[in-house]
């Protein structure tokens, strides 16, 4: 989808064409904005498997799986199996990851590093605390959890910058200070873990110091003097709260709290009660603090507050916090299932969960019925799924756990099942770049070109088109670049008569209408007033 990640797609297809893996190049120019391991992520699954849109996101998608298996032990080492698994399950199943492993961006391998670096670290302290308080050593095989939370944070950095460093300092560094474990903070083992992160960085702070720091000269986003380096492990991130990056959209200051809200949907009702009895046992135990860990809820709230101090926000920002989230809410269900508490106020967020799953449904059949009328396969496949939540809420005589949980496997399974194959290939059609370069490949012979007349690309559009582009045409330069048979041209359609005075020759041979996947609006999603929300563009050919 466009910008993003047909953005990040085109620079890693141009990072494998080219095979220069330290500097990074948009269409030529110097790129400074991401760090790379999502092209190169992206470049080893060209490598093997050529250069497609599932090839791109497939490293990425992996990365969040060892993210979700980390974050199952990660719970583990603090609480019960089941509370494990749910944790793990309710992370697959939040909205965050349906978008994570569709629109891939950075936050996608931040998140699983984030939560790998999170699990090694976890481990190695609880083992270390248990050495401590029993007066043993009984492992002399900890170290390896330390090196590899080193890895976890040098590849968060990789993945999305300083944010992949600054989340597991954050957690462990409250949970030291809650329980006053004061030599937990100067410890000679962290020189190594230093030396592991650095080592990891050490190819990506080379190839920025190559590619910037010895050529100021360079222009960057209109700017002469500009250093990789400290745009990477400053600018990018903390200059966005200091005011030094020139990113602002003026976020709301509760943009990411409310954006939380859709994204760790359906789960976010429990979330709710999960979060609140969290604090307020930290805060009653705060004098005497239980053995309970902290990192989990110091991790998420803090981070938040954080990310919500930058002067440019969107909602995927959050989304590395999520698997804490998903900890936090397992642990609070978990509680409830083993005491079969049947407290009233669990009862009201237990119906408010269940009435979020029935708008799910209403919102499946909106899509399947009036939004997109879909084939008997996709309306079979929505009815049967919501007969099959009705069987499950009325009439199986299931314990709570598994209850809960699979109302809302089958609500997310059906939505995420609708959105992949039929909501979103049928959005994508009006996604002019991709859609109609599609169809240019199709019918261009050997030599073809396409022309973009009084405009310019999308990244989509580069991403999948296998002839060359060339943009802003005009009526000057157009009868120079027409080559008779081989010639495409891209027009809005108030265009088509002036193009045609130009060369009588040329003909329309497709119209197409035109909207962002990213940017929904109920005018468009409406069939009846569609047609006053898109582009209108026509595909020519000479």
């Amino acid at each position: 989808m466009d910008i993003d990640s047909s953005t990040y797609g085109v620079i890693s297809k141009q990072m494998f064409q080219s095979g220069d893996y330290l500097h990074l190049y948009l269409n030529g120019l110097d790129y400074l904005d991401k760090p790379p391991l999502l092209f190169w992520g992206a470049c080893l699954g060209y490598k093997l498997f050529g250069i497609h849109d599932w090839a791109y996101r497939l490293p990425s998608v992996l990365c969040l799986i060892v993210g979700i298996y980390s974050v199952y032990r990660y719970a583990k080492l603090f609480y019960s199996e089941q509370t494990a698994k749910l944790a793990a399950l309710i992370m697959a199943s939040c909205m965050a990851c349906y978008v994570m492993t569709s629109d891939v961006r950075a936050d996608t391998m931040l998140t699983g590093w984030v939560m790998f670096s999170m699990w090694q670290l976890a481990a190695y302290f609880k083992i270390l605390n248990n050495e401590q308080a029993n007066n043993i050593q009984y492992s002399r095989f900890k170290i390896q959890h330390l090196l590899l939370g080193g890895v976890g944070v040098g590849l968060a950095m990789l993945s999305k910058g300083p944010i992949g460093l600054i989340i597991p300092v954050t957690a462990f560094a409250v949970e030291f200070a809650y329980k006053r474990q004061w030599k937990n903070f100067f410890r000679w083992q962290y020189l190594i873990v230093i030396v592991v992160i650095a080592l990891v960085l050490l190819p990506m702070s080379y190839g920025l110091y190559e590619q910037f720091d010895l050529h100021p000269e360079k222009p960057v986003n209109h700017t002469t003097g500009v250093s990789g380096l400290r745009f990477f492990y400053w600018t990018q991130s903390f200059g966005r709260i200091t005011g030094e990056s020139s990113w602002n959209n003026n976020p709301d200051p509760f943009f990411l709290f409310h954006s939380f809200l859709w994204s760790f949907a359906p789960w976010c009702v429990f979330f709710i009660p999960a979060l609140f009895t969290e604090l307020k046992n930290k805060v009653v135990n705060f004098k005497k603090p239980d053995a309970t860990e902290t990192m989990t809820v110091s991790g998420f709230v803090l981070i938040l507050i954080f990310l919500s101090r930058s002067k440019y926000q969107l909602p995927h920002y959050s989304f590395a916090i999520h698997p804490l989230a998903a900890v936090l809410t397992a642990k609070y269900l978990d509680k409830h299932f083993l005491s079969n508490a049947k407290s009233k106020l669990f009862s009201v967020f237990y119906n408010i969960h269940i009435f979020l799953l029935f708008v799910i449904f209403a919102v499946l059949f909106l899509m399947a019925f009036y939004i997109f009328p879909a084939p008997l396969s996709i309306i079979l496949f929505v009815v049967l799924s919501f007969l099959g939540f009705i069987y499950v809420l009325a009439f199986l005589k299931f314990n709570l756990f598994p209850k809960i949980y699979l109302l809302t496997l089958i609500s997310f399974v059906a939505l995420a099942f609708t959105l992949n194959t039929h909501f979103y290939p049928n959005v994508l059609t009006y996604q002019t770049g991709s859609y109609i370069t599609k169809q240019v490949n199709a019918l261009a012979p050997e030599g073809s070109k396409l022309l973009i007349y009084k405009d310019y690309h999308s990244f989509s559009m580069q991403f999948y088109s296998a002839v060359p582009i060339v943009e802003y045409v005009t009526e000057q330069t157009l009868p120079t670049d027409l080559v008779r048979g081989k010639t495409f041209i891209l027009a809005d359609t108030a265009n088509v008569k002036t193009i045609q005075q130009i060369n009588p020759e040329i003909t329309v041979i497709g119209k197409y209408y035109g909207h962002s996947p990213t940017k929904l609006s109920w005018k468009f999603l409406n069939p009846s007033t569609r047609s006053l929300d898109i582009d209108h563009d026509v595909l020519m050919r000479y």
